[in-house]
């Protein structure tokens, strides 16, 4: 059974503007991290990483961000390393815009 916090971050992307291009074009989802580190998050066979490890991606970005197509590197390694050092980074931004707009707050 899923915890209500996963929930509520699938749910954070409704409404939102790529994270990555900016566009708000409907299509917008909440992105599950792919990269190197996903199995420690919760990755498996046929699961995906949990839920807080997200980032709201367009459909044309995430395409490109699950297939490390924008890679600047010919090295297969290099577009991987690339592909999941900018997962991370999209997430970063998804929860700095996410407590800006006073959807995570910090609690003492």
């Amino acid at each position: 059974m899923a915890r209500p916090e996963a929930k509520v971050m699938l749910a954070s992307a409704r409404g939102q503007a790529c994270i990555c291009c900016g566009v708000q074009d409907g299509t917008i989802v909440a992105a599950h991290y792919q990269g190197f580190r996903s199995s420690s998050l919760g990755k498996g066979i046929g699961i995906k990483p949990h839920n807080l490890f997200i980032a709201h991606l367009c459909r044309r970005c995430h395409e490109e961000q699950d297939g490390y197509k924008n890679s600047h590197f010919d090295d297969p390694w290099m577009k991987k390393i690339e592909g999941s050092e900018t997962a991370l980074y999209y997430i970063v931004k998804t929860w700095e815009r996410l407590f800006n707009q006073g959807k995570i707050k910090i609690v003492k």
